[in-house]
């Protein structure tokens, strides 16, 4: 007991229970942080998906009968698409002529297409959504003309 010097054993007890305490303050920070971050993904990825059916509805002029059925077809594969599919909508869109002022994007946003691989997947699956959105809208009048 003697060799022992229990003011300087206490004062490090003391500094490991603070420093302990601040890790967990530190911790809850960084939990807020994480719930923020992931709030602003939500929304961000909420506008990505509305500018692909933004796309979807005004490109739709340009689409066949057999395009519309063939989307309603394929619609419940929009959820396995892999990161190169706004190359394969960009180059289908070429190939109906749409026009490329009809799917201009803002800069910044054109280049988070560019460099975030679920963001295009999000935007793909947006216009598809849209183009059958247009679908639903005039589908009946199309299969039943009066």
């Amino acid at each position: 007991k003697q060799r022992f010097n229990i003011s300087a054993l206490c004062q490090e007890a003391l500094e490991m229970a603070i420093t302990i305490e601040e890790l967990k303050t530190q911790v809850a920070e960084d939990e807020n942080l994480v719930q923020r971050l992931q709030s602003e993904k939500k929304v961000l990825l909420n506008k990505v998906r509305q500018e692909g059916f933004e796309l979807g509805i005004r490109s739709s002029a340009k689409l066949s009968y057999k395009d519309f059925r063939h989307f309603e077809r394929v619609q419940s594969l929009a959820t396995a698409l892999d990161e190169d599919v706004l190359d394969y909508l960009f180059s289908y869109l070429d190939l109906k002529d749409c026009p490329q002022q009809a799917r201009q994007l803002d800069a910044d946003f054109a280049y988070l297409l560019e460099v975030d691989p679920p963001c295009r997947i999000t935007f793909a699956q947006g216009w598809m959504d849209g183009v059958l959105s247009v679908w639903q809208t005039i589908k009946t009048q199309v299969e039943n003309p009066q």
